[in-house]
């Protein structure tokens, strides 16, 4: 078992490696093409100097882009001075006006939704100070998240130093409706006496688009050789009720007790700040025995850089 747990540790060396190169790749391979789109759709168009102009895309040269803007009329803009040009989801048009792209899709609080991170894209979570992790999309269908904590700095630096990684695949399947997997893989850096590190094998499926989905997972944890014989599940969701709030609810009910046990469950519930490139979460974890010593429950307070 602790060569398996030993060999995983080598293989996200390698995958960070690699992603690091692709993703450097990707980069210089969209700077050189020029940026295109189709016609009536609507755009953010970023400029070299940092402006951005949003408009509907109408037929232009290939010298330059032409679009309608509601506040400014026709705009022309030269193609070399354009950074970057991204269509905007039908979902983010609004009456009172156009929202940015929801910047964390792939998640709720702690556990994903079925929806893809694209591909180079990433993100740096802290949650609660002390707990450190980071995502990137590998293809538009892999992505790896990994992280620590840190609060074993606190105890003279002695350890354990707890990690985790957590390998997804996932994938649309149809309109709203998107289908994935992960394995979450926990263990300390320095030994822990009779522990080998934990894992479990989880599904789930997400019904919704990225600012309103809903989404249902089981999960088989395996410890010492074999797997549990009941399934963990979740169910979690997300509204997003305004250009820079929603509201998220991520919730557990787990087996205990073996084969003869009953069900423990565990709510949470929160609302998300949203900026352009980062995300707020300040929420709380709640049941019947967490009431008893704070009605609303423990908080739960994290944050979140894309990059």
């Amino acid at each position: 078992m602790k060569n398996y747990f030993f060999s995983l540790k080598i293989i996200f060396r390698s995958l960070v490696v690699s992603l690091i190169v692709t993703s450097l790749n990707c980069a210089d391979v969209s700077a050189q093409q020029k940026p295109a789109g189709e016609i009536s759709k609507t755009y953010r168009i970023t400029l070299n100097d940092g402006s951005v102009i949003t408009g509907k895309l109408l037929p232009s040269s290939e010298g330059e882009v032409i679009l309608e803007s509601p506040a400014m009329g026709e705009i022309r803009l030269e193609r070399s001075g354009i950074k970057s040009m991204v269509q905007i989801s039908a979902i983010d048009e609004k009456k009172s006006g156009i929202w940015f792209s929801n910047p964390n899709p792939s998640k709720y609080f702690m556990g994903p939704s079925a929806i893809p991170q694209e591909k180079g894209t990433g993100y740096y979570q802290n949650t609660w100070i002390f707990i450190n992790s980071a995502s990137v999309a590998i293809t538009n269908n892999i992505s790896i998240t990994g992280g620590i904590e840190i609060i074993s700095l606190l105890a003279k630096g002695e350890g354990p130093y707890v990690f985790f990684l957590n390998p997804k695949v996932s994938f649309k399947i149809a309109e709203n409706f998107y289908a994935g997997g992960n394995i979450l893989y926990l263990n300390s850096i320095r030994t822990i006496d009779e522990f080998d590190g934990l894992a479990s094998l989880n599904g789930f499926f997400t019904y919704g688009n990225h600012n309103n989905n809903l989404t249902a997972g089981v999960g088989w944890g395996f410890a010492e050789g074999q797997f549990t014989s009941r399934p963990l599940i979740t169910v979690s969701g997300m509204a997003r009720v305004s250009r820079r709030i929603a509201f998220v609810t991520e919730n557990w009910i787990a087996p205990v007790g073996g084969e003869k046990g009953h069900l423990y469950g565990v709510f949470s519930y929160g609302i998300r700040f949203l900026g352009e490139k980062n995300s707020v979460d300040l929420g709380f974890l709640n049941n019947k025995d967490l009431a008893r010593t704070s009605i609303i429950g423990i908080p739960i307070l994290d944050f979140v850089i894309n990059f």
